[in-house]
């Protein structure tokens, strides 16, 4: 899709400077250009360009790479979490048939808190 909106940006480019094609004479210090209109404020549009690029293009990378790494932080932490989910069922279970067998053998939870507390 980027792709076909370059094309179109390109192509209204090149109309845009084959339709102003009038001569400008440029003074830049002691440099004198002369070329078509079009050529010229297509020249200034591309450098433009390039420098906000220059400018934007660390933020862009540093930014980048913090996604990255909060990316793999979030990985890591849900992975931690999911192993303290496995811990948190086992034992779940464990204390589910602890219970069991209590109940199977006539203990009562406050036979096991009097047991515990002494």
């Amino acid at each position: 899709m980027w792709m076909v909106v370059s094309f179109l940006i390109a192509a209204l480019a090149v109309i845009f400077a084959v339709q102003n094609g009038a001569p400008a004479t440029i003074h830049f210090f002691s440099w004198t250009f002369a070329q078509s209109q079009g050529v010229v404020l297509l020249s200034g549009f591309v450098a433009g360009f390039i420098a906000s690029m220059l400018i934007y293009l660390p933020t862009h990378i540093r930014n980048k790479l913090k996604i990255r790494r909060h990316e793999r932080h979030v990985a890591d932490l849900e992975g931690r979490l999911n192993a303290e989910r496995g811990k948190r069922e086992y034992i779940e279970k464990e204390h589910a048939a602890a219970m069991r067998v209590q109940k199977s053998n006539g203990i009562t939870a406050d036979d096991t808190e009097k047991t515990l507390t002494k």
